[in-house]
């Protein structure tokens, strides 16, 4: 039997502390995006559709959204103007989705936001902690990523 309590177990617990930092990490970056108009789960669905050809189903599978969420996040990029719609002349059945000249510049700007956002989150950790940390975190995901 533990002499911890339950909700020192529990907030001790490395689930815990990656549930509650994915949260201040979000809540960052939603700060951080703002200017931009977008939420990080669009801006990843626009860097994944930056400087390529991407269906919105090709979209679906890189970023991990569903397609009625694809659907409304590619809604509202066309409405802030940040990316258009387009039949495929490969595939007509495909639905290409293209970012704008201002779609591609928000990318880049957010994404270079970013990164800086990032290295301010994690500068309690040096540069050797950091990519060891990286390098854990993708390796735990590419072991329980959903097929």
């Amino acid at each position: 039997m533990s002499t911890q309590s339950a909700e020192q177990r529990i907030s001790s617990a490395t689930g815990y502390l990656l549930l509650r930092l994915g949260g201040l990490v979000r809540d960052r970056v939603e700060g951080e995006l703002r200017p931009w108009g977008v939420t990080g789960k669009e801006l990843r669905v626009m860097s994944f559709a930056h400087g390529r050809e991407a269906s919105q189903r090709d979209l679906c599978e890189l970023s991990g959204l569903d397609r009625t969420t694809m659907v409304a996040v590619i809604d509202k990029l066309e409405r802030l103007g940040y990316a258009t719609r387009a039949r495929s002349e490969a595939d007509r059945r495909k639905q290409l989705v293209l970012l704008t000249d201002r779609g591609r510049r928000a990318v880049e700007e957010a994404v270079t936001r970013m990164t800086e956002v990032e290295a301010d989150f994690l500068s309690p950790l040096d540069p050797a902690e950091r990519g060891l940390l990286n390098e854990m975190i993708a390796r735990l995901y590419a072991a329980h990523r959903p097929s």
